[in-house]
């Protein structure tokens, strides 16, 4: 059965539109959680656009069930995971002025960077995951990284313009999911994910988590979190029992 973790990014962008202290993002952790999320999911920025360093301090106390921190390598960044321990870091490409992430972490280019900082971050007890294209040489690359999951990238299916697009993508995740699974990689699946677009990959029955976070605080603000999170728990559920 698949698990379901909750991005609260969008909480904290709100926040930020005025510069307030309010909506809080662990306010909202809390409420996903009491509507039965698994696991609390935000991005600690390089430029502290959303998510604060404050964020995540406060939601490694008050998240219950387990919190995942997305970070790029950077020094500042590795740091702060170290202090925190969060139940799991999945380290992200450099995002610069981008507000959407299209592309997964580049390991051709920077695969020393990204495993001498997954080893740090192992080292101080934290479990690690690479955000990854559905890619056979990214999979293997993060086996050889010994990481203990892979984040794929579901943005080029949810973006795909035409029924054979999305189909096309919906194949190489199902590929490389099962890859994953027999280098002895959790499976995971995150980026642009709604109640919608996610009922085909539930159905393949190979992923371990789905991390979801504009759907459903799009979908909180018109009927509550407590509805919003239980509506898509009702779907992720549903998924076939992992091989």
């Amino acid at each position: 059965m698949a698990l379901l973790s909750i991005k609260v990014d969008n909480i904290a962008a709100l926040r930020e539109m005025r510069r307030f202290r309010e909506p809080d993002p662990s306010q909202a952790a809390v409420l996903a959680e009491l509507a039965g999320a698994d696991g609390i999911t935000c991005h600690l920025r390089e430029d502290r656009r959303f998510i604060r360093d404050r964020d995540v301090y406060i939601l490694k106390e008050m998240v219950k069930t387990k919190l995942t921190l997305q970070m790029a390598p950077a020094d500042d960044l590795v740091e702060r995971a170290v202090e925190v321990k969060p139940f799991m870091v999945t380290l992200m490409p450099f995002v610069g002025d981008e507000t959407v992430i299209k592309n997964g972490i580049d390991l051709t280019n920077n695969k020393d960077l990204y495993t001498e900082v997954a080893a740090t971050i192992k080292a101080s007890g934290i479990s690690v995951g690479f955000f990854i294209e559905p890619d056979i040489d990214a999979v293997k690359e993060a086996a050889r990284a010994k990481v203990d999951a892979v984040e794929f990238n579901a943005f080029k299916y949810v973006a795909a313009e035409t029924i054979e697009g999305a189909e096309a993508e919906l194949d190489r995740l199902e590929q490389m999911a099962h890859l994953a699974n027999k280098l002895n990689l959790l499976p995971n699946c995150n980026n642009g994910l709604n109640y919608k677009n996610i009922r085909p990959l539930i159905d393949l029955g190979l992923f371990e988590e789905f991390t979801v976070g504009n759907a459903v605080i799009a979908r909180a603000l018109m009927v509550g979190m407590d509805r919003a999170v239980g509506e898509l728990i009702h779907l992720v559920k549903s998924a076939p029992a992992r091989p």
